[in-house]
């Protein structure tokens, strides 16, 4: 008797846990980018400053990526 309950393979797990780290990395990349970049903070607990940012990256990921991109190609910095 087969089992119907799990519906991913190991090869689509590990697959999936690749492209969230991948989007982990980029996310916190575009929010350097875009978000802190411009502002200087003051931090009296870091992780509470670094758990905020990590989950501006993972929730806010999806739009902070593609506004860094279009920041990169349209900088005057070489």
């Amino acid at each position: 008797m087969k089992h119907f309950d799990k519906f991913v393979t190991e090869g689509e797990d590990a697959l999936s846990g690749v492209i969230f780290v991948v989007y982990m990395v980029a996310g916190w990349w575009a929010a350097n980018r875009v978000w802190f970049s411009k502002r200087t903070y003051i931090v009296t607990d870091s992780a509470a400053f670094y758990g905020k940012k990590m989950a501006m990256a993972f929730l806010l990921g999806w739009i902070f990526i593609p506004i860094a991109i279009i920041q990169m190609v349209t900088s005057n910095k070489k």
